[in-house]
Formats: C-alpha cells, sequence, structure tokens
C-alpha cells in the first residue's frame, strides 16, 4: 500500500517493534542504537521518530511484546488439561528454546535483569516477566494437590530453569538446559505420583 495508506505505519510500527525485540535479546536494549533499529527493520533512521517519540518509547514496546507473551504462553497452557501436563508443557518450551537460549540467553531473564537495572517506570513492570509464570507455576502445584507448598516448588521449578540457562548460555552449551529440563519433567511427574497429604 501507498506510503499514505492507513495499514502502512502500523506495519512499520510492528516491524520495529520486534526488531527492538530481537535486537534487545541479542545484544542488550541500551547496546541497541536506532541505527542498529533502522537497519534490521528496514525503516529509514530518520522515520523511528514518526512511530516511536523516544527510545523509552522502544523499550515499553519490547517490555509490553515479550509481556504479551507470557500471556500467550498461559493461554496456550490452559488448553492442556491437568496441572501436571501443563507444567510440563512450560518445562518442555524451555527445552525447545534450548539452542537459543544457549546462543542468546532467556529472553525473559535477560530483558527483565536489565530492565531492573534502570530504576524507573519499567523496573516494575519488568519483574512480571519471571514473577507471573512463577505465580502461574504456583496455581498449578496448588492445583495438583500442594497448595501448602506451591510458593515454595514454584520458585524451586522457576529457579532451576534460570540457573541452567545461565549455565547453558555462559558456557555455549544447550544440552545443559535440555538435562536439567529432563530431569525436572522427572521431579514433576514424582510430585503427582506422590501428592501432597492432608492430615
Amino acid at each position: 500500500m501507498a506510503e499514505n495508506g492507513k495499514p502502512a505505519p502500523r506495519g512499520k510500527r510492528e516491524r520495529l517493534t520486534q526488531a527492538a525485540v530481537e535486537l534487545a535479546h541479542r545484544q542488550g536494549y541500551r547496546n541497541t542504537s536506532l541505527a542498529d533499529l533502522a537497519e534490521a527493520s528496514a525503516v529509514p533512521l530518520g522515520n523511528i521518530y514518526y512511530y516511536f517519540k523516544s527510545k523509552d518509547d522502544i523499550g515499553r514496546a519490547v517490555l509490553e511484546q515479550r509481556l504479551g507473551e507470557v500471556a500467550a504462553m498461559k493461554q496456550m497452557m490452559s488448553g492442556l488439561p491437568t496441572p501436571l501436563e501443563r507444567l510440563l508443557g512450560f518445562v518442555e518450551a524451555t527445552i525447545n528454546n534450548a539452542p537459543t537460549v544457549a546462543e542468546r540467553g532467556c529472553p525473559l531473564g535477560s530483558l527483565s535483569a536489565e530492565m531492573a537495572r534502570e530504576h524507573g517506570e519499567w523496573t516494575e513492570p519488568a519483574k512480571g516477566l519471571l514473577a507471573v509464570p512463577m505465580a502461574w507455576m504456583e496455581g498449578q502445584f496448588a492445583d495438583m494437590g500442594h497448595a501448602e507448598d506451591a510458593a515454595d516448588l514454584a520458585l524451586q521449578l522457576q529457579s532451576s530453569l534460570q540457573g541452567a540457562s545461565i549455565l547453558a548460555h555462559s558456557l555455549g552449551d544447550p544440552a545443559l538446559l535440555v538435562r536439567e529440563g529432563r530431569r525436572l519433567q522427572e521431579w514433576l511427574r514424582g510430585m503427582e505420583a506422590s501428592p501432597a497429604t492432608t492430615e
């Protein structure tokens, strides 16, 4: 469509946002220049401010997209019939992402850590990148019959996945994340076989 058509700005904004998300994951948000963004999105450098008033606005768009991905994950997992299958599916998705994590780091963990250092308006929303999935895990553990220690179990699962992600990235070895993911899946299956008892 012509430049003055209505859909074109939307398409370019989406390209800019997607490019910013990918660049932030590959090299960090603060290390990404507007020139990098223009090149990756094929949007002229001088046009970027037509779609975003500042680089901080781009940062907000990156965060919003990642938070949207978290919401989409929860929605996708809700289609699985049992809490165990949902937790297993979450771990499986992490395992499937192991090559990318080994190359660039965890997309949620790395962005959350970077934005937490900003000490600005992004700090609280950025916590949701890891806190929202962990709260979701807590709900799944509670539904499995482990309500009393669901928060601790969610912390253990999230910590194990994030720790393995850091190791896989630091050592450039996706097999480390795959191995830990498989171990966690066996741990989860064992928990359903031995549900918590109530007094």
